[in-house]
């Protein structure tokens, strides 16, 4: 055991520091995974399930942050790092999510704007808009209270939206990801980037990193003949 190591451990108010960092990681992780977050929404629709490459991918990216801010207060309680990693993940995954669910309104609207041969005396605007509000209303009348609850709700069961049900809407409109196979996706989403996440931070549970350990070794020389 190092010197620091044993410091940290005899004097119990050296904790209140690394305990900080780690706060501090944490919420940097928070901050890089913010814009990340949007990006993940976007991938989680790809054709063919796809998109879960970039939640291992970017979890990797946020996880890698927080251990470089919190690699100086190592080791930490795996309790502690547990807990921190824990609500980075269901953070960004619950953003992801919610981008989704909140974009979905104003995508429906982009298709059904352009498959519509007429709109009548409403400008392109104003007919995009009638239908994204259309389709919340839908979400939250039929799958209370709508938003990211609803829109996950409905995709679970249905996932199409049809002319009777949507104002505007010419033809039934259904996502590839849908019932089994957005189930799938949310599951494998959440695993994906848990694992990614804490390949990173549950390092920080040891005094150093595997591959350090073994650079610090140094051979010993070998006797003359």
């Amino acid at each position: 055991m190092h010197d620091s190591t044993r410091r940290r451990a005899a004097d119990p108010c050296n904790r209140r520091p690394t305990t900080a960092r780690w706060c501090v990681a944490v919420l940097v992780g928070l901050i890089v995974a913010t814009p990340l977050a949007w990006l993940l929404s976007l991938a989680g629709m790809l054709p063919g399930l796809l998109g879960l490459f970039f939640f291992a991918l970017f979890g990797v990216v946020i996880g890698a942050t927080v251990h470089r801010v919190a690699a100086p207060g190592r080791p930490y309680n795996k309790w502690v790092v547990l807990v921190g990693t824990t609500v980075v993940v269901l953070t960004t995954w619950l953003g992801a999510l919610g981008i989704e669910s909140r974009d979905f309104p104003r995508g429906v609207a982009i298709k059904a704007g352009n498959q519509t041969r007429s709109i009548g005396d409403q400008t392109i605007e104003e007919f995009r808009a009638a239908v994204e509000t259309d389709v919340r209303r839908f979400l939250r009348e039929r799958h209370p209270p709508g938003g990211m609850i609803g829109y996950t709700h409905w995709m679970l069961l249905n996932g199409e939206l049809r002319a009777e049900q949507i104002a505007g809407l010419t033809r039934p409109m259904r996502l590839s990801q849908r019932r089994y196979t957005f189930a799938i996706r949310v599951v494998l989403s959440i695993a994906l980037l848990a694992y990614g996440v804490s390949s990173q931070t549950f390092l920080l549970r040891r005094d150093q990193d595997e591959r350090v350990a073994k650079d610090d070794v140094q051979p010993e020389p070998s006797s003359g003949g």
